[in-house]
């Protein structure tokens, strides 16, 4: 984090695995897991759970004996601050003009400049990723004018041994708790013949009369995942000394190049825009001349103007990717709420410094995909594989004597998979359905990229393995023998039953997906017995989805919705969005299939899915901690209501997200201490736009009739990723779509392109004349009519891989 103003400049260094606990803190620290000898006791006391839920369906979490499935937060452990490094002026100037801060998106810079007479003082901030190092450049338009202190310094000093030699400053420490070794190092870079450096202290440099002054840092510690499940204690000092010596004789310009190349590869690939001009060179030409901190308050007062404000969106859109692409990539930890970006008391919050895995987790990676930015899943991915998998088989067998592996709501960079304790987490100790969730971010990664060698070597076998937990843990319904999951709980809500609606939509997009990656890649011979047990289970299996008594997409099996409660967390809405077992296309469809008595339509799910959407947007969330919630609640109501095509709610609670959580200038919303609304609210807006729920199926402003005027009078969407890997760039005017370009750079085959709003031929235009549609599908670079089948406001066609098609939408004279 680059913060400061005109003399001082700081910059806390925060590092993600600068974690307290683990097997160092805690000797016998095994994931939340209670020694093998002891599994037999903890096993019993599931099976207690699950007879009483069989006999009495329900069981409050207060009950005494729910306390022997607890587990305890010993070497849990969570982030803790890293260091800082400041550097400040040591004339003080006051007579300043000019100043400005910023951050440019597009290039992942951040900037300081600003006039002392007629000197221009400038700095220039990034971290490159293909350098592993940050780095800070200070300038001056007058030769000699640079003075600055030059400064090093963590909070972990008991053990701190710091050094200054050469212009490179450093320290090296150790956390008290675990030991977990910590160092920095800062190289000092000057230019200007006339300039002195001095250390004045193992901490700290004076740089006196120099024309440009840069810095050079890289900081690490002893953690690897490598080295599970000891984690044994790496010194990170080669590492880090390798990495400057190699940067420091370099030239700035090519480090720069390396960056840009780098992060603008990433961020250039989606463009949103609203209501934007073309200049003469047909570039867009934005309306906004406010500043940031501006934009938040007048928004957030509600007298911004429709394009500024428009603006504003399109930027959160834009900084939400932003901040993955900076905070989660190959080779790095997943995101971990707001941890990495928080500083001083702001890091200690829990829940920023956990990886909460029954929603916070995922809704963090939301916009990666469709935004094209897999890359930035690699973490998540690697984590499951390296760590939750692995230990998650303990968890399996140790608690449950199942096959497999499974998770719980909570887990750290330790790889913790067992239960936590109710005085902690209140009711949110339990959901083994983690894993599953996690599972749907495998088969997502697969159908973007379409590497089948990622689903064979990496995705399958993460998938099979959450699965075949399933597949021992779930009980037979009384009455109807269907299966369900025992003990369950919604997250955070109600008591524990047999099969909450999220814990079975969980479990069969989980089967569903395993199966179809069986079809779509070789199956061992030794998966056939698998196969076969997994396809015989499917189909007794309760989907969670039913419709309640007052008309409701029930929370339980059972009819125990309050109409008068506003939890947090959607959990049976899952159906709809992230998953898509309740997709509005298809409400005409055949009934769910399902064992149980009454089976609900597509359309009769459809309808009750917006029947609890509107209680639950009906007043703010329930529950402790109402604040924290409301940001990924709102968020996950807004893209929620998306994906149901209703603009005019979504908005609303678009705007509820960012009246309540815009409240830091700079968008970081540490008060909050979750990023995970803000992607939220950037998977919302494009959905409204933009929707992939399923392989084959694209549909184009499917909320058109609720879309803010301020977005609907014109705009544009490029560079948006489908289910097939397509690309998709959608433009469109005056609330019609003009055309639309797919890309079909994976994979060939067949296109349902919805675009919701082609006319039937029915109702009037402007001035009472009708208005009619000429529609065109070129391939890209040819005039030749390429063959399509227009049904209603859905047209299917054909593409052929590498190809791009146009469907060019021109409105006519009746």
């Amino acid at each position: 984090m680059f913060g400061g103003s005109v003399n001082y400049e700081r910059l806390i260094l925060s590092e993600e695995s600068c974690w307290t606990g683990g097997p160092q803190e805690y000797a016998s620290y095994w994931g939340g897991n209670v020694p093998r000898d002891q599994a037999s006791q903890k096993q019993e006391a599931f099976a207690r759970m699950q007879q009483t839920l069989a006999e009495k369906r329900i069981l409050k979490p207060t009950m005494p004996f729910v306390k022997d499935v607890m587990g305890d937060e010993e070497g849990f452990g969570r982030q803790v601050e890293f260091g800082e490094i400041t550097v400040e002026e040591v004339n003080l100037r006051e007579s300043v003009r000019d100043y400005r801060r910023e951050l440019d998106l597009e290039k992942g810079v951040a900037r300081v400049s600003y006039f002392v007479d007629k000197t221009l003082y400038s700095r220039e901030q990034f971290c490159s990723y293909p350098d592993a190092v940050c780095i800070l450049r200070i300038q001056s338009s007058t030769p000699g004018s640079i003075n600055i202190r030059v400064s090093l310094s963590t909070p972990h000093s008991t053990s701190a041994e710091y050094s200054n030699i050469h212009n490179r400053l450093g320290f090296k420490s150790h956390l008290d708790s675990n030991n977990l070794t910590i160092e920095a190092q800062v190289a000092v870079k000057t230019e200007g013949a006339t300039g002195i450096s001095l250390a004045t202290s193992p901490q700290q440099i004076v740089l006196m009369g120099f024309d440009t002054v840069t810095l050079y840092y890289t900081f690490g510690t002893g953690w690897s995942a490598n080295t599970f499940p000891e984690f044994a204690n790496l010194d990170p000092h080669e590492r880090l000394t390798g990495v400057l010596d190699k940067v420091v004789t370099g030239w700035y310009g090519d480090l720069v190049d390396k960056h840009l190349k780098d992060y603008g590869g990433l961020f250039s690939r989606f463009r949103l825009e609203f209501g934007v001009d073309q200049n003469d060179q047909g570039t867009s030409v934005g309306k906004n001349t406010l500043t940031t901190d501006q934009l938040v308050v007048k928004s957030h007062t509600g007298i911004l103007p429709s394009s500024e404000e428009a603006h504003l969106e399109t930027l959160l859109v834009q900084y939400s990717r932003y901040l993955l692409i900076a905070s989660s990539r190959p080779g790095a930890l997943p995101l971990t709420g707001n941890g990495i970006w928080a500083s001083d008391d702001n890091i200690a919050a829990t829940l920023s410094s956990r990886y909460g895995m029954n929603i916070g987790l995922q809704m963090q990676y939301w916009m990666a995909e469709m935004t094209d930015l897999g890359e930035t899943v690699t973490p998540l991915i690697d984590y499951m594989e390296q760590l939750l998998q692995p230990r998650g088989q303990d968890t399996a067998s140790i608690l449950y004597n199942a096959r497999g592996w499974t998770t719980q709501p909570f887990s750290n960079i330790w790889a913790h998979t067992g239960p936590l304790s109710d005085a902690t987490a209140k009711d949110l100790f339990y959901f083994p359905a983690a894993a599953a969730w996690l599972c749907q971010h495998l088969w997502d990664r697969y159908l973007y990229s379409q590497d089948d060698k990622f689903l064979k070597d990496r995705a399958y076998k993460l998938m099979k393995g959450a699965s075949l937990f399933w597949m021992d843990t779930l009980v037979k319904e009384r009455g109807n023998g269907s299966l369900l999951s025992s003990p369950s709980q919604s997250p955070g809500h109600g008591p524990f039953t047999e099969g909450s609606a999220l814990d079975q939509q969980l479990v069969f997009q989980l089967w569903d997906r395993t199966l179809e990656a069986v079809v779509s890649g070789p199956v061992n011979e030794k998966d056939k017995e698998f196969v076969q047990e997994l396809t015989s289970k499917l189909a007794t299996l309760s989907r969670g989805l039913k419709v309640g008594s007052w008309g409701q997409l029930q929370e339980w099996n059972l009819d125990l919705d309050d109409p008068h409660d506003r939890p947090a967390h959607l959990g049976p809405l899952y159906a709809v969005y992230p998953g898509d077992q309740i997709y509005l296309q298809q409400q005409d469809a055949l009934q769910v299939v399902s064992r149980e008595g009454e089976v609900p339509t597509m359309r009769e799910l459809v309808e009750a899915a917006r029947v609890s959407l509107r209680r639950l947007s009906a007043g703010s969330v329930s529950g402790e901690g109402k604040e924290f919630e409301q940001g990924w609640s709102r968020a996950w109501r807004a893209v929620t209501w998306a994906r149901l095509n209703d603009g005019h709610q979504a908005t609303r609670e678009l705007d509820t997200f960012k009246r309540q959580n815009l409240v830091s200038s700079n968008l970081v919303p540490l008060s909050l201490k979750d990023l995970s609304g803000h992607v939220g609210y950037g998977a919302a807006v494009i959905e409204m736009l933009v929707q992939s729920p399923r392989p084959g199926n694209v549909n184009v402003l499917t909320c058109f009739e609720g879309l803010p005027d301020r977005w609907a009078k014109q705009g544009k969407v490029a560079g948006y990723r489908t289910r097939d890997g397509h690309i998709v760039t959608v433009e469109w005017k005056d609330r019609r779509v003009r055309s639309v370009e797919l890309a079909a750079v994976l994979r060939k085959g067949a296109v349902n392109l919805r675009i919701a709003t082609l006319m039937s031929g029915e109702g009037e235009g402007e001035g009472g004349r009708r208005e009619v549609e000429m529609i065109t599908v070129v391939m890209k670079g040819s005039k030749k009519p390429v063959q399509f089948v227009k049904d209603g406001d859905v047209l299917r066609l054909t593409v052929a891989k590498g190809s791009t098609y146009v469907v060019q939408i021109d409105l006519l004279e009746p």
